[in-house]
């Protein structure tokens, strides 16, 4: 039955522009609370992925776990549009959803994946994977407050997308060091644009007090 869902899903006409993409089958979970809704992933881009479950997402926005790329990864993911279908008498819901918020390695493992590029070799895969956590922490390190603030900063510049979760946002940051009771911050964001994700490299100063200014 779902061989003949998956053959209907990829038959039917849809937006598909330039974006390098690959036909796969792989377990995508919708996170509710402590509940995970499984559903079943068919296509994964660089943009985003498409997706069959038997329960609707919450729109306009949701968190999920997936396998891919031989990772579990979890992302949040931002509904474009949605599909109802009947197949053996059971209401699927086919969803096509864009990368909200996703850390970096883990979508760096996702461009790999659909361009068939190698792993990096093991040297190299250690000093990105402990770059990359640096990168996480001294975001995640930050009060809530100053995390928020940050992702304003970078929606009202057109760095990030609009409705960006805080909590996970797409950007990677790293710690420049202090001068005269500011620390610096340099920050990697990544925006979808026309179908099309692109990157952004800001820096920040954060005071004592917390307050957050965007240099450049």
């Amino acid at each position: 039955m779902l061989n003949e869902l998956f053959r209907w899903m990829s038959d039917k006409k849809t937006d598909r522009r330039a974006s390098d993409r690959k036909r796969v089958q792989f377990p995508v979970g919708q996170i509710r609370g402590d509940e995970i809704v499984s559903g079943i992933g068919t296509e994964i881009s660089l943009n985003g992925l498409f997706f069959a479950t038997k329960s609707k997402p919450p729109t306009p926005s949701f968190n999920v776990v997936m396998d891919v790329a031989g990772k579990r990864i979890r992302c949040r993911l931002a509904t474009v549009r949605t599909e109802s279908a009947m197949r053996d008498n059971q209401q699927w819901h086919l969803v096509a959803a864009t990368f909200e918020g996703i850390a970096a390695d883990d979508y760096d493992a996702i461009v790999r994946f659909i361009k068939d590029m190698p792993e990096p070799e093991n040297k190299a895969q250690s000093e990105i994977a402990k770059a990359a956590a640096e990168g996480d922490n001294a975001y995640r390190l930050l009060p809530m407050p100053v995390q928020r603030r940050i992702v304003d900063l970078l929606v009202g510049a057109g760095r990030l997308a609009t409705g960006s979760d805080p909590r996970n946002p797409l950007l990677r940051m790293s710690y420049l060091g202090s001068k005269n009771g500011k620390h610096r911050f340099a920050v990697h964001s990544r925006k979808t644009v026309a179908d099309e994700i692109r990157a952004f490299d800001s820096t920040f100063t954060v005071d004592d007090e917390g307050v957050v200014v965007l240099e450049a």
